[in-house]
């Protein structure tokens, strides 16, 4: 070879902006749309997907768009600990106060070097015209406390950025699908509580420019609507799903532009078939050819080195991004997944699993469900489910042999 590859171009990582993003320009105009009508129509959005098809990635980039577009911006990748009323709105009010703080220190930074800013603007709106509906939790329970404290919070966010000068306040919310409200009336309804609070601010006279993304599995579609029936009208719905073929050529090749590295047409159409258009799975195959290429003293992509990494690929995938999705389950949880292998597919009918796994019906059904609020798999209808993650059923094959 002429000379040796350098830095890998490709980022086969958790939510890692990859050097070429192919195939999102219809989200991205969609979410430009949102803010710019914004805040006459509130400046919301439900990003949902399944795991490997760079939902983080996108929200990512909605927040760099909204900073850009004079907004300030507060972002939050949620965790199974965030999923209690009280427990999410000290995160929120934490974030909160870091972005004012940020505020504070740009402001600053501007009048040290003589780039004041204009007069301090007001809401127009005081923090007692905002009412927050507790409809669906009763106004006696504690839950109305920590509206009160959310809702307040969320103001103070909206007269910072106002005060210094920004468009509005867009909170952007990662793995949004852990916020479920319980049945019960006296249990947590975290969900209710952010969408009544949100909503409170949005619906005031004149109306505030408050945003909210929430980004998530499948799973988010449901809860939002078992939370608040007018949910389908309160977000624009985002299905993120895999590339098409040109985008993921896209997504493959381009990375390699300026590097001295070229790919054989060969090679890129095989690629392209068994990514089947999954933006991790694009990284994840590119970085693995890179390091391949590098080791080899190879300038070139062929279908002889693709032969020769798929074995790593597989093996990669296997230890991290599958295996976690399951070396978390219970015993019993683990028996029902690996039994849904033997399942006709698609989708996997939980009639079918009495012929695959040794236990009751009522069990079985519990066990699903559990499995659902783990996020390994989704609820299509009653009955009915899919994986969260692409080409998982694969993998527990592969498990089972």
């Amino acid at each position: 070879m002429s000379q040796r590859p350098g830095k890998n171009p490709y980022r086969p990582g958790v939510g890692m902006k990859p050097a070429f993003l192919a195939g999102r320009e219809a989200s991205l105009r969609r979410f430009d749309a949102i803010l710019r009508a914004a805040p006459d129509q509130p400046a919301n959005m439900r990003v949902t997907g399944l795991r490997g098809v760079g939902k983080t990635v996108l929200l990512a980039e909605f927040g760099e768009r909204a900073r850009a577009a004079g907004w300030s911006v507060a972002a939050i990748e949620l965790a199974p600990r965030h999923a209690t009323e009280r427990a999410l709105a000290d995160t929120l009010a934490a974030q909160v106060a870091e972005t004012r703080a940020g505020l504070s220190r740009v402001a600053r930074i501007k009048s040290a070097l003589g780039h004041a800013g204009r007069a301090a603007a007001r809401l127009g709106v005081t923090y007692n015209d905002v009412k927050v509906s507790l409809d669906a939790l009763g106004p006696s329970t504690p839950s109305s406390d920590t509206a009160r404290s959310l809702s307040a919070n969320l103001y103070e966010a909206l007269a910072a950025a106002r005060k210094h000068e920004r468009e509005g306040f867009l909170l952007l919310l990662d793995e949004a699908q852990g916020l479920r409200d319980e049945r019960d009336r006296r249990g947590e309804h975290p969900l209710s509580l952010l969408i009544s609070t949100v909503s409170a601010l949005q619906r005031t006279e004149p109306p505030l420019s408050m945003g909210l993304v929430l980004c998530g599995l499948p799973t988010l579609i449901g809860n939002l609507l078992r939370a608040r029936s007018y949910t389908e009208r309160m977000f624009r719905g985002e299905e993120v799903g895999r590339l098409d073929a040109t985008a993921a050529r896209a997504a493959f090749v381009e990375p390699l532009r300026d590097t001295g590295v070229a790919a054989d047409e060969k090679l890129v159409t095989a690629v392209v078939e068994e990514v089947e258009g999954y933006p991790y799975f694009v990284q994840l195959w590119g970085a693995e050819l890179w390091d391949a290429a590098q080791a080899a003293e190879t300038n070139r992509f062929d279908l002889r080195l693709l032969k020769v990494v798929r074995p790593e690929i597989h093996r990669r995938l296997d230890v991290d991004f599958y295996a976690p999705r399951i070396d978390t389950l219970t015993p019993a949880e683990q028996d029902v997944l690996l039994g849904t292998a033997g399942c006709s597919y698609p989708p996997l009918r939980a009639e079918d699993l009495k012929n695959h796994v040794t236990k009751t019906p009522g069990n079985v059904n519990v066990l699903l469900g559990r499995l659902v609020d783990a996020g390994v798999l989704f609820r299509i209808r009653k009955g009915e489910y899919d994986y969260t993650a692409p080409k998982f059923r694969d993998y527990l094959k592969r498990r089972n042999a």
